[in-house]
């Protein structure tokens, strides 16, 4: 999705995501259900954000979503000893 100013700026965020069952309460008539999981995991530029205009849930998802993205690559830049790029990544995934 994204969203442009005519001559002005704009922001567009994209992640690539795969479809997979989802785990649901209730299963109408044994149909299943499907959610979205992401393939893609980079932090969001949070300096663009206005928390005052966010509601608590886009708060939840953007620090869930960034929790996710530090447990998923630290990791492996720790193991390639990429000290400079894990540090960027600790400091652009603080919770908001």
């Amino acid at each position: 999705p994204g969203y442009y100013e005519d001559g002005s700026f704009g922001i567009r965020i994209e992640n690539i995501v795969r479809v997979v069952p989802a785990t649901a309460r209730f299963n109408f008539k044994d149909r299943g259900f499907l959610t979205f999981e992401d393939v893609t995991v980079v932090p969001l530029q949070t300096k663009m954000f206005v928390k005052s205009l966010l509601t608590t849930e886009e708060i939840n998802y953007i620090n869930e979503y960034h929790a996710k993205c530090l447990e998923l690559v630290g990791p492996l830049l720790q193991k390639g000893n990429h000290h400079e790029a894990l540090q960027w990544l600790q400091r652009e995934t603080q919770p908001i």
